[in-house]
């Protein structure tokens, strides 16, 4: 493996900054209630001030002889104006705490204002047998670079989040935009754009992970898009982004993640200790949708529930930075269904029109107990081209595994990491499916040393990492360091109609350091 001079320069620069002081931990949100109307600024009461009295009339007798005549009595002074009454909605109580918040005397309304940002450097070293992985990487990149605004409206109960996305790599862009009625603690109403409630590892906050990024189960690899020549995986797949999919048939062949959309859900938790229950149902305009109209009339439908025996465990954040002294373990289960109108076939020729029907479903585990955590999830999908026109399979499944686990050697200062995750785009995948979906083929070099179109048959991650949390203050800031070996299997050669042949693995190496400040 080789590091150059630019990755060790790197990861001493942000070691220098593990010495920026901690942020105050975050305050918890206001719980009083109140009502939903609006009521208007009070005016001033009418000017109160009252005419001075006239003078009593002076004397007319002369004083004594040698004595100093009285003063005039002065006139009474007027009175002062009485102050006009504060406005209770004016955001008058400051204070910082998880970022900076502003609220108002009867508590109405609120709003707190954060920022983030993480400063990455990456230096990866691909295997130059299969085709076009022949550059390695060597990257400096702000990873993420974020501003948010929450608060609440009227009433504790009404509360909204803007979330926008300001790195320099992306557009501007309005991430979420979410606003949430609680009529009970278990019967909520959300509407707007956000996270689709499906899965564990992409819901947690981009800012709350112990590991530098998510695995690639979720699509998470850094090398997907951008400057260099070489991408992951390479050879002539499609790159495992985040939230790919073929860009004619619609087919995931990114994380197994829904990513975000525009949609309406209820959901619902019964408290935070003891036995705790909460689901969420949602309507969404699609898997990954942006703004844009819905294609069709059908939705994407999803549904989570979440059972935790003693405790609820908060799924944004990984790593028990608490130090639970406590065992807490908690259960999520979650599926979802999709359907979609699709006018073209893999090769991006027009087609008479047709649905592409998805489908899958989600399983998790958390466990937290004195500086010791562990998430493992799994996940499986099923997707249906109703294609008629196709020759061969058309219908593709996908799976997907991580377990990851960490240990605060130093109770919320170091912690170590691991992680084992693996994908299969395709599950017994075939040169149909492989050539249907629009997942392609890899061109790996054979025994003669002849670029050959290979099928894939899964993707493997291999992760450990030591986390500085600066002064203790959990996911607010920290460094972060790690290495990750990157495999890929195959199912063999493409020989005419059949697979034949051994393929070697393809394996790339990955070095990472990254320094996170949240304010």
């Amino acid at each position: 493996m080789r590091y150059p001079m630019t990755a060790l320069a790197a990861f001493a620069g942000l070691l220098t900054l593990s010495t920026l002081p901690s942020l105050a931990a975050a305050m918890p949100q206001a719980t009083e209630p109140g009502v939903l109307a609006v009521t208007s600024d009070q005016a001033a009461p009418a000017d109160a001030t009252k005419k001075a009295e006239p003078a009593a009339p002076q004397a007319t007798a002369k004083a004594p002889e040698g004595q100093a005549k009285p003063a005039d009595k002065p006139a009474d002074k007027p009175a002062d104006k009485p102050a006009a009454k504060p406005n209770p909605n004016a955001l008058t109580k400051s204070a910082y705490g998880g970022g900076f918040r502003l609220t108002s005397e009867n508590n109405r309304f609120s709003l707190r204002i954060m920022g983030a940002a993480q400063f990455r450097y990456t230096f990866m070293t691909f295997d130059d047998e299969v085709n076009g992985n022949s550059e390695d990487y060597s990257n400096f990149f702000m990873r993420r670079a974020r501003i948010w605004l929450d608060g609440h409206a009227y009433s504790p109960k009404f509360t909204y989040s803007l979330h926008l996305q300001v790195e320099p790599q992306q557009a501007v862009n309005l991430h979420d935009a979410w606003i949430n009625y609680a009529f009970k603690p278990m019967l909520q109403l959300g509407l707007g754009r956000n996270k689709v409630s499906y899965g564990l590892e992409f819901l947690n906050s981009g800012f709350g992970n112990n590991m530098i990024d998510r695995s690639v189960m979720s699509g998470e690899t850094d090398i997907t898009s951008g400057g260099g020549l070489s991408k992951f995986p390479g050879g002539g797949t499609e790159n495992l982004g985040t939230s790919g999919e073929d860009a004619n048939t619609g087919f995931a062949v990114g994380g197994m993640n829904l990513f975000r959309s525009q949609g309406i859900q209820l959901s619902g938790r019964n408290g935070s200790t003891g036995r705790v229950f909460e689901y969420q149902l949602g309507v969404w305009q699609g898997r990954n949708s942006k703004g844009t109209s819905n294609p069709g009339t059908d939705h994407l439908y999803t549904a989570r529930v979440g059972f935790y025996p003693n405790g609820f465990i908060n799924w944004l954040f990984a790593g028990d930075t608490s130090d639970t002294q406590t065992l807490q373990t908690g259960f999520l289960a979650s599926v979802y269904r999709d359907t979609r109108p699709k006018k073209t076939n893999a090769s991006g020729a027009a087609v008479p029109l047709y649905d592409g029907k998805d489908m899958g479903v989600n399983l998790a585990a958390m466990v937290r107990y004195r500086g010791f955590s562990t998430d493992v999830e799994w996940s499986q999908e099923q997707y249906e081209l109703e294609d008629r026109t196709l020759v061969g399979e058309n219908e593709f499944d996908r799976a997907g595994f991580r377990v990851q686990a960490g240990y605060f050697v130093k109770p919320k200062l170091v912690e170590i990491v691991g992680r084992y995750a693996q994908l299969q785009r395709i599950k017994d995948p075939s040169i149909a499916a492989a050539r249907n979906s629009g997942l392609g083929f890899a061109k790996v070099r054979n025994s003669a040393g002849v670029f050959q179109d290979a099928v894939e048959k899964n993707i493997r991650e291999y992760t450990v990492g030591a986390n500085y949390y600066l002064s203790g203050a959990a996911h607010q800031h920290k460094v972060f360091v790690d290495y990750s070996y990157l495999t890929r299997e195959f199912e063999g050669f493409v020989s005419g109609s059949n697979l034949a042949g051994s393929v070697p693995d393809q394996g790339d190496h990955r070095f990472r350091t990254m320094l996170q400040l949240k304010f």
